[in-house]
């Protein structure tokens, strides 16, 4: 490191612990900065998403947009994505509520990032009115998941959803797709 790189780390943690004391958020925790960038995406769609602090429920809420429990994963990526080569979305079994907390999402979304990019490469987001649709999914990997942990002592204690089987339930259509920070329709999408 060199003097500019030790004071580009000074500078930027400065801003971030700057944000945090403001927003009572930090960024830098559990890929905080991930989820808030997201909102940013989202805010074509839902104007009032706001990020909750914290690492506990939701991730977001958009209450005049009538959402108190909105649901982000994330996964860094290095390709063009598409319907077929898109990374699964991860969600956490180690709690007791976690299958529960998996059937109380009011609307869902998986974006990609870049290394060094600031916005999402591509996203994904399933709205309330659609989200129910992914719950036999959901019964499906959780069955699927424990079968699995029963014949192995050692699991990551996770199931993986990919975007192809969200498409098998949703209807691609019915699926809000964003590239580059912009809303696209699902034939812009895959390309």
């Amino acid at each position: 490191m060199d003097n500019e790189d030790i004071e580009n780390l000074i500078n930027g943690i400065t801003c971030l612990e700057n944000f945090r004391k403001k927003t009572g958020i930090n960024p830098l925790d559990n890929y905080g900065y991930r989820e808030l960038l997201q909102i940013i995406e989202m805010r074509q769609i839902l104007p009032t998403i706001e990020k909750i602090p914290g690492r506990r429920g939701a991730d977001a809420k958009a209450i005049g947009d009538g959402y108190n429990n909105i649901e982000f994963k994330s996964s860094g990526f290095e390709k063009t994505p598409n319907f077929d080569n898109w990374i699964d979305a991860m969600f956490d079994m180690s709690k007791v509520t976690s299958k529960k907390k998996l059937y109380e999402f009011e609307g869902f979304g998986h974006s990609l990032f870049k290394r060094g990019e600031a916005l999402p490469v591509a996203s994904y987001w399933i709205a309330k009115e659609h989200i129910k649709k992914l719950h036999p999914l959901i019964d499906k990997k959780i069955e699927e998941y424990n079968a699995l942990k029963e014949s192995k002592e050692s699991l990551r204690e996770a199931i993986y959803i990919k975007l192809k089987e969200v498409i098998f339930y949703v209807d691609k259509k019915d699926i809000v797709f964003f590239k580059h920070g912009q809303q696209v329709s699902y034939k812009e999408f895959d390309v």
